[in-house]
């Protein structure tokens, strides 16, 4: 599983632009270059489990969208579509319940989930097909 570990970054090589010549180069990094992303590693890695976390129900939230029509008192789908779209729906809500505990520790720190490389999209729940109440005839 590729959950990412500390480490000590070395030193890297940076292409910027030369105010100088115009052109762009490339540069040893700087000492305060060096410990400033250093310190963005160690922050971005003691907040993982919580951005991963926030990451995978914004995934949800952004499919919520499609389908509040579903939900209005207009939208002519059968009681049975209407209840299957609102659970669709919980569970896209509540993507990541239950994935930290109260300390924003991950309860299970082995799960798939927090692999950096897990495709979230796989494990999303199948949108419900529409069923349509019979038209009325007149």
């Amino acid at each position: 599983m590729a959950i990412p570990q500390p480490e000590t970054l070395t030193r890297g090589i940076i292409n910027d632009r030369n105010p100088e010549t115009g052109l762009r180069e490339n540069r040893e990094e700087t000492d305060q270059e060096l410990a400033q992303r250093q310190a963005d590693y160690d922050n971005w890695l003691q907040n993982y489990f919580i951005n991963r976390s926030n990451h995978i129900q914004s995934i949800g939230n952004a499919m919520l969208p499609a389908t509040d029509w579903t939900q209005l008192l207009d939208s002519n789908l059968t009681d049975e579509s209407v209840a299957e779209f609102a659970a669709y729906r919980k569970v896209l809500k509540e993507l990541n319940k239950d994935l930290l505990d109260g300390s924003n520790n991950p309860v299970d720190a082995n799960d798939e989930i927090w692999d950096e490389n897990y495709s979230v999209d796989d494990n999303l729940p199948t949108e419900p097909t529409p069923e349509y109440k019979p038209e009325e005839e007149e």
